[in-house]
């Protein structure tokens, strides 16, 4: 597993093992790729597979729009990360985030390492209300939990810690 800069030294990626890509690469090709987004629209039943596809490449191009303005503009991730659950309101060390723009139906999953520092574990299309009613979003809970582990185990608890575990992973 590696760690891969998207926006240093703010926003970072997993590259998981046997992939190519890190997550946020991966997510992007997929999410703008139209005969994927329709092979999944198709798996997932939609009706209307154009108006689905067309959504889902705005979609696409907004959170990429609003992540590069953020870093541009030298603000704070917070602005588009959220806490993926209420009840992690107040926990500060790796703390379970979700990207979320208004009426976009693609979310993008990271652990908060400290303060505008993220790392992202995976993303998927919003199908359902929660993430354990879709399988797709559901794997991506796993993938989130499995990462978290993964940092705790490697004693990451702040932005210090993190840089230096992403050396050491080169």
């Amino acid at each position: 597993m590696k760690i891969d800069a998207i926006f240093a030294p703010s926003l970072f990626a997993f590259r998981y093992s046997g992939e190519v890509d890190n997550e946020y690469d991966r997510l992007v090709d997929n999410w703008t790729d139209v005969s994927y987004l329709r092979q999944y629209a198709k798996d997932n039943s939609i009706e209307n597979i154009n108006k689905f596809v067309k959504d889902r490449l705005k979609d696409a191009e907004q959170i990429q729009d609003v992540l590069e303005e953020i870093t541009t503009n030298n603000q704070p991730l917070e602005f588009y990360f959220r806490t993926l659950f209420d009840t992690e309101s107040g926990i500060k060390i790796l703390s379970l985030q979700k990207g979320k723009i208004k009426k976009n139906g693609i979310r993008i999953y990271a652990i908060k390492i400290d303060s505008n520092c993220f790392v992202i574990t995976g993303g998927a299309i919003k199908m359902s209300q929660t993430m354990q009613d879709h399988p797709d979003s559901n794997n991506e809970l796993l993938k989130i939990d499995a990462a978290k582990e993964f940092l705790q185990e490697k004693s990451i608890f702040d932005t210090d810690s993190f840089y230096e575990l992403i050396i050491e992973l080169k």
